[in-house]
């Protein structure tokens, strides 16, 4: 088995010696005259080596990119009139919810508290961060109440006293 490497590799290594000397005559000949005068026959301009050559252009794998104009500013908008403040928005029972009670983990962030909410539709279980209602966010549930959060404008929907 030995002997079957050896050879092998012998044989290897002396058709690389041949390879490269084939590469080394191939590299030191002249060029023939009839590729000298084929190129010469190329209606291109020959330019010298010596002098810089200009960048290729390669044609555009992507696509042409596209130079936007610059487009005048536009003319300032004029100011608009101040506003009147929006009325105050009504109370959150006027909505028809009511607090029933509430389960409190007994943590410092209050994220296991939950909240019971009434409402003619029906009950909810609520817990910080759901969906009262459209635009009524819970942001709190304390010993006091819920405390919701109607578009940025806090208020507390707290226990009915009978």
């Amino acid at each position: 088995m030995r002997l079957i490497a050896a050879l092998a590799t012998l044989g290897a290594l002396a058709a690389l010696a041949f390879a490269a000397v084939e590469l080394q005559a191939a590299l030191t000949a002249p060029v023939p005259a009839a590729s000298v005068q084929a190129s010469a026959t190329t209606t291109e301009p020959q330019v010298a080596r010596s002098e810089p050559q200009p960048p290729r252009r390669w044609p555009a794998v992507f696509g042409i990119a596209v130079k936007e104009e610059p487009q005048p500013p536009a003319p300032p908008t004029p100011a608009s009139e101040p506003q009147p403040p929006a009325p105050p928005a009504p109370p959150i029972e006027s909505l028809g919810y009511t607090l029933k009670g509430m389960v409190r983990s007994g943590s410092d962030d209050g994220r296991g508290d939950w909240a019971i909410v009434s409402h003619p539709t029906g009950d909810r279980l609520l817990r910080v961060g759901d969906l009262l209602t459209e635009g009524v966010t819970v942001a709190e549930i304390t010993e006091e109440g819920l405390w919701v959060d109607r578009d940025g404008e806090r208020a507390l929907l707290g226990f009915v006293e009978e």
